[in-house]
């Protein structure tokens, strides 16, 4: 079988949660409020997203100098060529948006890995989202991780083993899809509670390894 991985993308191909650090800075922290309601399932991610940006006040100067700053898992490239070696396909899935994402990864030379995210758009002093995809059953998320490896199983004719590594709760639906997790933080603790199982890392350097090890993929 073939080998296809999606990655979230805040704190998994980061370090930091970018999307969130940019509401809490330019919001003044107000966006804090909404959290408890979004993690206990209370307001899904397109209102949370919402009235996020709505407290947004920066221009998209101002916006993508402080996305300068954010560190990228040091494992994440070395990943990427791996897979790249072994035919196998890498997505990034985020509940977050694709203007950060597509600049990071611009600054990584890594502009072609196929994404699936929100869309979000520094503009007239402020941020407004788009959601360009449409979730058929989980009223939750903005972009369905479990829907969309769904979504790749179903226009492919191969049969594929698809690898997810998260570390959050907009992860929590890929588990339901994917035939092998890599959990850390929130995403570990949700795999635990609910006996999901997975594999722990810390690093993309952890997670070449252990799909080496594993034949997902090869040196």
């Amino acid at each position: 079988m073939k080998t296809a991985v999606f990655c979230d993308f805040d704190g998994t191909v980061t370090r930091r949660d970018v999307g969130y650090s940019i509401f809490h800075h330019f919001s003044g922290g107000r966006n804090d409020e909404l959290l408890p309601d979004w993690k206990a399932g209370r307001m899904t991610t397109r209102t949370c997203l919402t009235l996020e940006a709505a407290m947004v006040k920066a221009s998209a100067d101002e916006i993508y100098s402080f996305i300068d700053q954010f560190a990228v898992d040091e494992g994440f490239v070395p990943f990427v060529s791996l897979c790249q070696k072994s035919e196998a396909p890498v997505f990034v899935a985020s509940d977050g948006l694709d203007f950060y994402i597509r600049h990071i990864l611009g600054k990584l030379t890594l502009e072609h890995l196929m994404l699936e995210t929100n869309v979000g758009k520094p503009e007239n002093g402020g941020l407004t989202v788009e959601f360009p995809h449409e979730n058929v059953s989980c009223r939750r998320c903005g972009v369905c991780k479990g829907e969309r490896i769904q979504q790749f199983r179903k226009a492919s004719d191969d049969d594929w083993q698809v690898v997810f590594v998260g570390d959050g709760y907009s992860d929590a639906c890929a588990t339901r899809e994917a035939d092998l997790i890599f959990a850390k933080k929130d995403l570990e603790r949700y795999c635990l509670r609910n006996n999901i199982a997975y594999l722990s890392y810390d690093t993309f350097f952890d997670v070449s390894r252990q799909l080496v090890e594993r034949g997902y993929l090869s040196r």
